[in-house]
């Protein structure tokens, strides 16, 4: 029988790292959300700003000096050519060093925007990696991915293009109104009549987007969703011959996005037209009532020149409103969907981790689960019963159940994938509840039977998590998991990219590069969540024994529904319906528990009539292999 040792919760201390996630506070509004990001880049932005001033300052100066060149030319020009050079070149001047401040003020703005949408990127990509389980089965991989790769973009439009336009606009509507208003105040005033009755007609035009835009963006994101299943699945969809119903499907949510769309850009159609047509009635009444003006020597004709180039600059801040008021929309919207990700809570344990001797000292007395129980959310039957064993450093564990038992679930408790209450798994004597993942998984490693691999090389795929430093040979490991001689049959030998989640490898050969991988870095406690289920009978007797010999993990906890493969452990817990029912040694077991020893002489039974009626070849050594 196990140990039976009851640990008392420890007081300990802690260190915090340097990085702080989710540190946001909830209750700020997305224009705080949004300038905390801003203010980073607050030199950059203020000195664009000033460079802004002066490049509206220089364009609405010119007009001045155009007018009074106009004037210069009703005179007799051989005695004013040069004053007329001199206004030549002045404005000539004034043109060059407009062009010189657009362009740095430009580069202001629109460099601190992409530095905005990177810091976002990586803060969100940092939280995901750290938000567990329950947040995943609430947003779909495909939402995240738009998130955070789509609406994201418009995150960086606002902190680039609108904020260059909200304060490029305020100069223009400020400044020049200012110099109308020196040359004719009445006139001025005529050409404020279409400017208020364009701004009343986009202020409608406007919301009705917004609420639009806000639809769209979610029905891009279950787009993308939609789309990461569909494709995830695509060799259903092929074994099932189901292609027609995958295409109606994407045709159904991409129509409905593309309606969606056609509704916005009718109503951009309306709005940037009459944004558009606001210069040209100003004009018309500059011709009009400026006409009036110049006749009654009210006015120049160079003023009124002047004044047609004033209503000009004054449109075109109008006419960039109507894509800054839809950016500015997207922005928001988009700031609201990403805080989705980075407002969502994170245990404050997890920000809290042990120093570094301590973390190094985890596992010296073992895991002792007590009395632990766990039903799922929105189940009512508990998925787990009153489990109750210790795993002590040097033991090899195995746990025997039929699908459904419990094993997976009673593993994802004490690796903490699935939240348990306090006081019911403890490592050493810290609960498990209390400690940061990154301490807890950093004794505790799982390999499961679905294992994930990234499109990457063999060799990559194994050293992953193992740091810089290489714990034994490749090819050891490769003999190991049973994995050199088809490693070598492979076009690149073991730098041969094994494409997405390992696409390009069996069942059997993902799971054992998986055991591949654990071989290669050993942990205290290391969780075998049936990693063998994919393999034939003489591979799995051969893996056996390169896991009982070589695994360098100081304790193995092996899960598993067959009996063959726990018969070398030191101790057996056998589970059915989320309970324990007998525990022990294998010949124990083969004894005293009616199931155990059932599953044993069916699996028993049933593994001899596979074999081939002649003897089975032995598996040479690793020295013996001739091509190694």
């Amino acid at each position: 029988m196990l140990d039976v040792h009851i640990p008392q919760p420890k007081p300990w201390t802690v260190e915090y790292s340097g990085t702080v996630l989710s540190d946001h506070p909830k209750r700020e509004s997305n224009w705080q959300f949004f300038l905390r990001y801003v203010l980073r880049h607050k030199w950059s932005y203020g000195t664009g700003v000033i460079l802004l001033l002066a490049t509206n300052w220089f364009a609405v100066s010119i007009p001045r000096y155009i007018g009074a060149s106009i004037d210069l030319l009703k005179e007799q020009l051989p005695q004013h050519q040069g004053e007329l050079n001199t206004l030549i070149l002045l404005i000539a001047g004034l043109a060059l060093m407009m062009m010189a401040t657009r362009t740095l003020s430009r580069m202001l703005f629109f460099n601190p925007g992409r530095a905005v949408e990177r810091d976002l990127k990586n803060e969100a990509f940092t939280q995901l990696t750290h938000l567990q389980r329950d947040f995943f089965e609430r947003h779909p991989t495909g939402t995240l991915i738009s998130i955070v790769n789509n609406d994201i973009n418009g995150i960086r439009a606002l902190a680039g293009v609108v904020m260059l336009q909200v304060f490029n606009i305020t100069f223009a509507l400020s400044l020049t109104p200012y110099k109308m208003w020196q040359l004719s105040p009445q006139l001025t005033l005529y050409c404020m009549v279409p400017v208020v009755a364009t701004f009343l007609v986009s202020h409608r035009a406007i919301g009705r987007m917004r609420q639009m835009m806000k639809v769209r963006m979610e029905e891009l994101q279950a787009l993308s969703s939609h789309s990461v299943e569909l494709l995830s699945g695509i060799e259903v969809i092929k074994s099932n011959r189901i292609q027609g119903w995958a295409r109606d499907e994407f045709a159904q949510g991409n129509d409905k996005l593309l309606r969606r769309s056609l509704q916005l850009a009718r109503i951009r159609t309306l709005v940037l037209p009459i944004l558009g047509y606001t210069d040209r009635i100003m004009k018309v009444l500059i011709l009009a009532v400026g006409g009036v003006y110049v006749i009654q020597s009210g006015l120049s004709l160079g003023e009124v020149v002047a004044f047609l180039s004033y209503a000009t600059l004054l449109a075109m801040p109008f006419f960039s409103m109507a894509m800054i008021f839809s950016s500015f929309q997207n922005g928001i919207l988009s700031i609201e969907s990403l805080r989705k990700i980075l407002d969502s809570d994170i245990p404050p344990q997890d920000h809290q981790h042990l120093p570094d001797a301590e973390r190094q000292q985890l596992f010296s007395s073992g895991v002792s689960i007590r009395n632990l129980s766990y039903t799922y959310p929105g189940q009512a039957e508990p998925a787990l019963k009153g489990i109750s064993f210790d795993i002590r450093p040097g033991q090899t564990i195995g746990i025997l159940g039929q699908v459904g038992s419990g094993k997976s679930t009673l593993v994802n408790c004490i690796n903490r994938h699935l939240e348990i209450e306090p006081g019911r798994i403890f490592i050493d004597d810290y609960d498990i509840t209390q400690l940061s993942r990154r301490d807890l998984r950093s004794a505790v490693r799982t390999i499961t039977q679905e294992p994930f691999l990234f499109s990457d090389s063999v060799v990559n795929n194994i050293r992953f998590s193992a740091g810089d430093e290489e714990s034994q040979p490749i090819d050891d490991v490769l003999y190991q998991s049973d994995l050199q001689d088809e490693v070598d049959k492979f076009p690149a030998g073991e730098d041969t990219l094994v494409g997405e989640k390992g696409i390009l490898l069996s069942g059997g050969q993902k799971q054992r590069l998986s055991l591949a991988r654990a071989m290669y870095t050993p942990s205290k406690l290391m969780i075998l969540d049936n990693v063998l289920s994919a393999v034939d009978n003489d591979t799995e007797r051969f893996l056996l024994g390169q896991i009982f010999d070589h695994m360098q993990s100081q304790s193995i906890l092996i899960v598993s529904h067959r009996a063959s493969v726990l018969e070398r452990v030191d101790y057996i817990l056998v589970m059915d319906q989320g309970a324990v029912v007998a525990q022990g040694t294998h010949r124990e077991l083969l004894e005293r528990s009616p199931l155990y020893r059932q599953t044993w002489q069916l699996q028993a039974a049933e593994q001899q009539g596979q074999e081939e009626p002649e003897a089975q070849p032995t598996r040479p050594s690793k020295d013996e292999e001739p091509n190694l």
